[in-house]
């Protein structure tokens, strides 16, 4: 009889199971955690070794098995504790590009019990230096840029990776860490446990200062275990095989994320705990990602739409072999539904789409959908994770029904207990976190959003969600994003307004008119945008996809679009 996911899902976290879950009870309630290793990312990093020659992290012409990995991560251990005198507890701030050191730096944090804090590498020098104060690092590993921005503005130890240009007192990776190449590193012996705090990142920001989000190792082993048993139960070997527990030892991916985003985060401790080979790139390139593809043999690849977007049109015109490929996934919230059906148009249905939903707070994500699922509802961001609680609520933060809008609600093992400094009561209440966002579920409980709580654009009285105009707009088969904002009016309060970015093959002669018309289609006529900013570069965006709609009018050189109207409507 074939199985289906609910089965499937039922087999691998029973008591019998793979995946048995128990309860604990964590900050004054009970959720469901994982009764297996890895209990803590240090459990997770040394088990690593055991996949031996198998190739770990592929840089440019650069390569690592997993042996390798785990001698080069004992080495920087040894130089975080020998020669920096780091201690569990203690913080390393690490500030750089995609680079292998950067996993090597982070799990070598782990498996001392020390606390790894990424900052932000796409940051101008007094952002970054901001952040560096906040976080307070006891030592600072970054590459050559980041070393130029903070030299002389901090008074902590700095190691420079990769760096031809050292300012005096900066050390430099490669001659600390291979100082000693005569004897085998050895780990230091220390005792990790699951509340011990393992990170700390910094939000998004896109509309106010960054938050530090302090995650445990709880949070962290939760989030692996949980993309663990959604890799087994996509790795099914057909529409209702039983779950494969191992993924095959040929799977690769292509990460896009940058590491010092939770996404990226994820991607990495994920890739390899399940024994994948992780492929790095110093930035984005969407014909440097087919050439990977075909040469490495990829299997997966994830990316905010727009490299996905880019990452498609690159395909269409290629050479290249990319059968090895597998998987496409859509960061930052609901896939555009051109993108679903763009993968299926390029691939012919042998490469699954898939999307989730997730955030800095929740250790990123919760919910996810692919496949069929994805197919047959576009605009969905899928179904709950094991271990994780979804609820939607109204302002009294009670559930509403099934079909009904609310604010989504999370529980978890892998929600944070609070942010650096403390609660903020706004957020956590009685154990779920708020997230900000507007949802609704459906009668078979997949998920879909619908706005942000302060995104919203008042006119004249009328709430207008900025998420809803994004979408209809984003359903124009020329339009790969989209993003609404208010302007001011002398007498409605605010205007609805928009920019959106056309895809690289949409016609020249797209036109504002015609796309306030697509919208006025679809949408009451106070939704539908009073100006349209149509535009060919991407659109400014966080490292998790979102965009920064504060930047947006200036890098863009849009101002005339905010401009204060006069005219009633």
């Amino acid at each position: 009889m074939a199985l289906s996911d609910a089965d499937r899902l039922a087999l691998l976290t029973g008591p019998q199971g793979t995946f048995p879950l128990r309860q604990r009870h964590r900050a004054g309630h009970t959720v469901e955690v994982f009764d297996r290793e890895p209990r803590t990312l240090r459990d997770a990093f040394l088990a690593l070794s055991g996949f031996g020659d198998r190739v770990a992290i592929v840089y440019e012409q650069q390569r690592w098995s997993f042996a390798e990995l785990a001698s080069e991560t004992a080495r920087v251990a040894q130089l975080l504790t020998g020669h920096y005198g780091i201690r569990k507890g203690d913080r390393v701030g690490i500030a750089m590009r995609n680079y292998p050191e950067f996993v090597f730096v982070f799990a070598a944090t782990q498996i001392i019990g020390a606390v790894a804090v990424p900052l932000n590498a796409w940051l101008r020098q007094d952002e970054l230096v901001d952040l560096l104060n906040d976080a307070t690092p006891d030592v600072l590993i970054a590459d050559q840029a980041r070393v130029d921005f903070v030299h002389g503005q901090v008074s902590i130890p700095v190691v420079g990776v990769r760096a031809t240009q050292l300012p005096d007192g900066v050390g430099d990776y490669d001659a600390l860490v291979n100082a000693d190449r005569s004897s085998t590193p050895t780990v230091p012996e220390v005792s990790v446990e699951p509340d011990d705090p393992a990170t700390i990142l910094f939000t998004s920001g896109t509309t106010a200062k960054p938050k530090a989000v302090v995650h445990t190792h709880q949070n962290h082993s939760a989030s692996l275990l949980n993309k663990l048993i959604r890799a087994v139960q996509i790795a099914a070997a057909e529409p209702g095989a039983a779950p494969v527990v191992s993924p095959p030892a040929a799977a690769c991916k292509l990460v896009t994320f940058p590491f010092f985003h939770i996404a990226g985060i994820n991607t990495m401790y994920n890739t390899l705990y399940s024994g994948q080979s992780l492929v790095l790139m110093y930035k984005w390139d969407a014909h440097e990602a087919v050439r990977l593809v075909d040469h490495e043999g990829v299997t997966e690849i994830s990316g905010a739409p727009f490299v996905v977007q880019t990452f498609l049109a690159a395909a269409r015109d290629t050479d290249h072999d990319l059968g090895s490929l597998r998987s496409l996934g859509m960061g930052g919230g609901a896939a555009p539904q051109q993108l679903i059906s763009a993968i299926d148009d390029v691939f012919g249905g042998s490469v699954t789409p898939r999307t989730g939903y997730g955030m800095t707070e929740t250790t990123s994500g919760i919910v996810a959908i692919s496949g069929e699922d994805l197919r047959a509802r576009p605009t969905s961001v899928g179904r709950s994770l094991p271990t994780v609680e979804v609820a939607i609520v109204d302002g009294d933060h009670q559930s509403v029904s099934p079909g009904d809008e609310g604010q989504v609600a999370v529980r978890g093992p892998q929600v944070i207990d609070g942010y650096q400094g403390g609660v903020s009561a706004e957020s956590f209440v009685d154990g779920w976190f708020l997230t900000g966002d507007l949802g609704r579920r459906d009668e078979d409980g997949f998920i879909y959003l619908v706005g942000r709580l302060k995104d919203v654009v008042i006119r004249g009285g009328e709430n207008v969600s900025c998420l809803e105009v994004e979408q209809v707009l984003e359903r124009h088969p020329a339009v790969v994003e989209a993003a609404v904002l208010g302007a001011p009016h002398d007498t409605l309060g605010e205007e609805v307004v928009a920019v959106v970015s056309l895809a690289a093959d949409a016609p020249v002669e797209v036109s504002p008119a015609e796309l306030t018309s697509f919208a006025g289609e679809r949408l009451a006529a106070f939704k539908v945008p009073a100006r349209v900013a149509v535009v060919r570069q991407p659109l400014p965006r966080t490292a998790s996809g979102k965009v920064i709609k504060r930047d947006l009018v200036r890098e863009l050189d849009l101002q005339w679009l905010l401009a204060a109207g006069t005219v009633s409507m």
